[in-house]
């Protein structure tokens, strides 16, 4: 199936490299407003994970990886990109500048969207309610790493104990809707330096994880903490069980079993000491610290470690090859 990137962020690069080796999802075309040698020199090079052994240079209207060339677009709308002159059949709207549905009609193709919005046909977190797309959803919301990380576990708990409510803060990495230095911002917190604060606000997952797992609707509210670190988050989930399990134990073989069954490859369970950079790279959605695992009366407490990117990339490529299987 073939597919192309709008947006070549974090996010974008990131789905680009994965997809590259794969026998089954080619990457036809990418747009971005920048040049396509930065883009070029922004695959090559990751300050975070490192060079990629490719070879990535450019030409005009192209960018060439290993020789091959893919259609390079430098469009600011989504109507002005010819995905169809390339055979593209999905668009991962990855911008994060187009999130309703009127811009994402712009589009000649359907689209995967890599951000929550209420304005699309379905909501999605895979391995939790992807087989309820149906064929005439046109706009899917992949929602954000954050509601990946939270859904799975959650809809694990849920299923066992019953949610009368739900609690959940991430702490979250950095990212570049903030700003280096202090300077003006809509959000007087998020107007602060990104890499010297800890910085409350808020997050799109409260409402992506009530879409996602409806049955929860009215009883989640999360929020966020940004932090000093360029990648790897966690999140701490508050469940109100109405079943209140006998105890932590109890949980962690609960969502151990479920790592190794319908969340297989999705959810996984460590019983290790470990901090933040021992999870970079990680391709689960939610990996469950099982030592911080906690039972207090009918309350649960579960601590959920997430690579933001490299996991939200995986769930990513799981869903379109969904999609390439189902249409």
């Amino acid at each position: 199936m073939k597919i192309g990137i709008n947006g070549m962020g974090r996010i974008g690069r990131g789905l680009f490299k994965a997809l590259w080796n794969n026998p089954y999802l080619e990457v036809a075309a990418v747009n971005d407003v920048a040049e396509a040698s930065m883009i070029a020199h922004l695959l090559r090079h990751d300050s975070y994970y490192g060079g990629w052994e490719a070879e990535v240079d450019c030409a005009a209207g192209l960018l060439r990886v290993n020789g091959r060339e893919i259609s390079f677009f430098r469009e600011d709308a989504p109507e002005r990109i010819p995905w169809k002159s390339c055979g593209v059949e999905w668009v991962v709207e990855a911008t994060g500048r187009f999130k309703d549905r009127q811009a994402l009609s712009g589009h000649s193709c359907p689209v995967v969207l890599t951000a929550a919005s209420r304005s699309v046909d379905r909501q999605v977190v895979f391995g939790v309610n992807h087989e309820a797309i149906r064929d005439g959803d046109k706009y899917i919301s992949a929602t954000s790493c954050t509601t990946h990380c939270v859904a799975p576990p959650l809809w694990a708990l849920n299923r066992a104990y019953g949610a009368r409510t739900v609690l959940f803060n991430t702490v979250h990495c950095y990212n570049v809707s903030q700003t280096l230095v202090d300077a003006p911002k809509s959000d007087p917190r998020r107007a602060r330096a990104g890499a010297l604060n800890m910085i409350p606000t808020t997050t799109s997952a409260s409402i992506a994880v009530e879409e996602v797992i409806p049955e929860l609707r009215g009883k989640v509210c999360g929020m966020a903490i940004r932090v000093p670190a360029p990648a790897v988050s966690l999140t701490e989930i508050i469940v109100e069980a109405e079943r209140p399990p006998r105890d932590a134990a109890e949980v962690n073989a609960l969502l151990s079993s479920a790592s190794s069954g319908d969340l297989k490859g999705i959810l996984s369970v460590c019983n290790e000491d470990l901090v933040s950079q021992d999870f970079r790279g990680t391709p689960f959605s939610s990996v469950i610290d099982g030592p911080l695992t906690a039972v207090n009366g009918g309350l649960i407490r579960i601590i959920a470690w997430y690579d933001n990117e490299r996991g939200y990339v995986m769930r990513l490529l799981d869903l379109l090859n969904y999609l390439r299987l189902e249409r």
